[in-house]
């Protein structure tokens, strides 16, 4: 059966919890709720109220594209009068519009470009930003993504397909909306990527500029994984240093690189004779040769039955071709995965703290990145962190070391929720298969969030755990509170497990309210 749902431009909608927008007449009105002097509500308000920024830019963009459409179909408008000859309907709103905005050429255009592709190319996408579930500078790296497509009936699809996965997702900063929308692309059309990535090797360069009296800017511009492999180098270079080095790592790693291109040493700057540095040869070729850059992809797409998109760790989606290409190099090593060994075997033998190679590689591909909202810090440059918390003097009663329990959270966040008190994340799986996390404030602000990479690893949703329950708190009695019976680690983690429950509780009740309020779907 084949069903088509059309949602059509609502009068009115809400772009927070805290805000809504109406239309009556010719009017736009925007509500917003000023917060009370309780700090919770002050930093929810400053974080949703930057949403009506995405509904204000949509009818700007409106008005806008309005204005051009209505140049065009101007009677006065004529292509052979010296002036249109000169300066087409594009120049002239948009010289227009630079002048009442009081921004430069460069900038009306920009903005002008954006509000034509808004409704004439990706006209889905934009009513996202309109209903306030993502910024106008997400808007704008979803018209960057989308710019290479030229077939209509292609990008539609992708526009439909974006929009749905971006309204379904959550949590959408700039690098999550340009990464799934990317990923729309590479799998609807893989010629566009194909000539987008042909194109751009023409970009290659080197560029030196001056930045001031003294210094001077050098930009190298190269493939992705060739741009990430050499950055890992040079991390691996400096890493040799002493820990009495006195430059930061920026400036070591600008001494390093230099050191590489000109065929010179790159030494310690601690000037001590006791110096422990380790920047031998024999030493910096060890630790570059460790360097590893992880594709993820479908066993598939290597033997080129598939064509589906993978993901380079630190960089996003990329086209089946791209990572062949990649498969194909001669320092690549290729590694299968097997889920079912996954579920069976998820961490190692006589370690059940520590997840298998083949667990570990899973969770950051499901996942691409650091599973705060917000963050985008690569999956492999973070750490692998236990969502309900792992009991290391009865491993059977803490969380289990299983995907289920498993999410990358970058050093920063991972600190924030180890030891900053009124941090609560909980994971779980819908009844669909997809992966979620949430993120609680200690004000109790609630962000909910799909694992970026679910349509690469599917299954994983769907695979079975062997693991018995994850501990509750139970009920504290408290004629007991007196006896002291918890350190203030296992208070805390006895006390993370009961608002994770009690989210839980209220999830599920919303979304059983949901289902009763809109029944089942009418196709």
């Amino acid at each position: 059966m084949n069903a088509t749902l059309i949602a059509p431009s609502a009068p009115s909608g809400r772009f927070s919890s805290s805000g809504s927008y109406r239309i009556d007449g010719d009017d736009l009105t925007v509500e917003l709720q000023l917060p009370t002097t309780v700090c919770g509500d002050l930093i929810a308000f400053a974080g949703e109220a930057a949403a009506c920024e995405g509904t204000l830019t949509w009818y700007r963009y409106r008005a806008l594209h309005a204005a051009y459409e209505g140049r065009l179909a101007d009677p006065a408008y004529c292509e052979d009068s010296e002036y249109d000859r000169v300066c087409n309907p594009f120049t002239q709103v948009a010289a227009a519009y630079a002048v009442v905005a009081h921004v430069g050429r460069r900038a009306a255009e920009g903005f002008l470009d954006r509000a034509l592709t808004c409704f004439d190319r990706i006209p889905a996408i934009g009513r996202v930003m309109r209903d306030g579930l993502m910024s106008p500078y997400a808007f704008a790296q979803a018209v960057l993504e989308t710019a290479n497509v030229v077939d209509e009936e292609l990008l539609a699809a992708i526009d439909a397909d974006a929009a749905l996965r971006l309204r379904e997702i959550g949590g959408l900063s700039v690098p999550r909306v340009a990464k799934t929308v990317r990923a729309a692309v590479v799998a609807f059309d893989p010629d566009a990527a194909h000539e987008a990535r042909e194109s751009t090797k023409a970009s290659k360069q080197v560029i030196v500029a001056p930045l001031d009296a003294d210094l001077s800017q050098m930009i190298v511009t190269a493939s992705a994984e060739d741009a990430a492999l050499s950055f890992e180098s040079i991390n691996a270079v400096i890493s040799g240093v002493c820990e009495h080095d006195p430059r930061s790592v920026a400036h070591r790693r600008s001494d390093a690189a230099l050191a590489r291109l000109n065929g010179t040493a790159f030494t310690c700057a601690c000037g001590r004779t006791d110096c422990m540095a380790e920047l031998s040869d024999h030493a910096v070729a060890e630790r570059c040769a460790n360097v590893v850059l992880h594709v993820v992809c479908r066993k598939e797409i290597l033997d080129g039955s598939d064509d589906s998109p993978a993901y380079l760790d630190g960089f996003g989606p990329i086209s089946a071709e791209h990572a062949r290409d990649i498969a194909g190099r001669a320092d690549a090593a290729r590694r299968e995965v097997d889920l079912d060994d996954v579920a069976a075997h998820p961490h190692q033998t006589g370690n059940r703290y520590r997840p298998t190679a083949a667990c570990d590689t899973v969770i950051r591909g499901v996942f691409g990145a650091c599973s705060w909202p917000g963050c985008d810090r690569p999956a492999w440059k973070s750490d692998l962190d236990h969502v309900c918390e792992f009991n290391h003097d009865s491993p059977a009663d803490g969380g289990a070391t299983c995907p289920c329990n498993l999410n990358p959270k970058c050093r920063f966040h991972h600190l924030i929720k180890t030891f900053g008190d009124g941090w609560i994340d909980s994971q779980f799986v819908d009844a669909n298969g997809v992966v979620w996390t949430e993120v609680t404030t200690p004000d109790g602000y609630t962000v909910r969030q799909q694992a970026l990479n679910n349509w690469l690893i599917p299954e994983l949703g769907h695979m079975q755990c062997r693991h018995g329950p994850q501990s509750s708190p139970g009920i504290i009695d408290p004629a007991d509170e007196p006896r002291r019976t918890l350190t203030r680690t296992e208070a805390k983690h006895r006390a993370r497990a009961h608002q994770r429950a009690v989210n839980r509780r209220a999830r599920l009740a919303a979304e059983a309210a949901s289902d009763a309020y809109w029944g089942e779907p009418s196709f």
